[in-house]
């Protein structure tokens, strides 16, 4: 059963005394998108941009880069950033609910589950997207120059912190439900 705002005790106080850390964690979280959409629009701007950044990474010649491999890179990056402007979506409902003193309510648990599965997805695409742009990337070139995949160590903290999410508001929804057992018995 759903609580309804009547029902849920006033956290106007509690509201206040984090009001500056939602707005800074919703503004923080719209910069860093728009930062890194900027930057990854900066390299995609043009084929020979996209050649000479990922060239220096990979060590290889990209100068004679295929329409068609600039093309899939362009969209495999694109569908990347959407993932990660969706995590900025949730966070920014989330800390909305919570600026609404609306903080253990089922929606605002609802909201940080999407938002921790957002994050994992977002982790996901972004370690399959690096062999997929890597593949559209070098697939003109000779085999033994081809780059197929890279990690990094962030990954994995990225994933953790996304799962911990997850978790909180897996814990979160058994407090909210408790909780409302709790006032049908009062």
């Amino acid at each position: 059963m759903r609580s309804t705002l009547s029902a849920r005790p006033d956290h106007r106080a509690l509201t206040r005394r984090i009001a500056l850390l939602c707005h800074a964690i919703r503004w923080s979280a719209l910069l860093w998108a728009v930062w890194a959409t900027a930057m990854t629009l900066v390299v995609f701007a043009s084929p020979d941009r996209v050649a000479e950044h990922y060239g220096r990474f990979f060590k290889v010649d990209l100068t004679n880069l295929p329409t068609s491999g600039y093309a899939l890179a362009l969209l495999i990056i694109v569908l990347d950033v959407a993932l990660a402007w969706l995590v900025v979506v949730f966070i920014w409902r989330l800390f909305g609910h919570y600026l609404r003193a609306d903080i253990f309510s089922h929606a605002a648990v609802d909201e940080m589950w999407r938002c921790g599965w957002a994050g994992v997805a977002a982790v996901v695409g972004d370690i399959l997207a690096r062999p997929a742009l890597a593949y559209a990337l070098t697939q003109h070139l000779s085999s033994s120059q081809r780059h197929h995949f890279w990690t990094d160590p962030n990954d994995l903290l990225h994933l953790m912190v996304a799962l911990f999410v997850v978790a909180v508001a897996f814990i979160f929804r058994a407090g909210v439900e408790i909780a409302d057992e709790n006032r049908q018995i009062v």
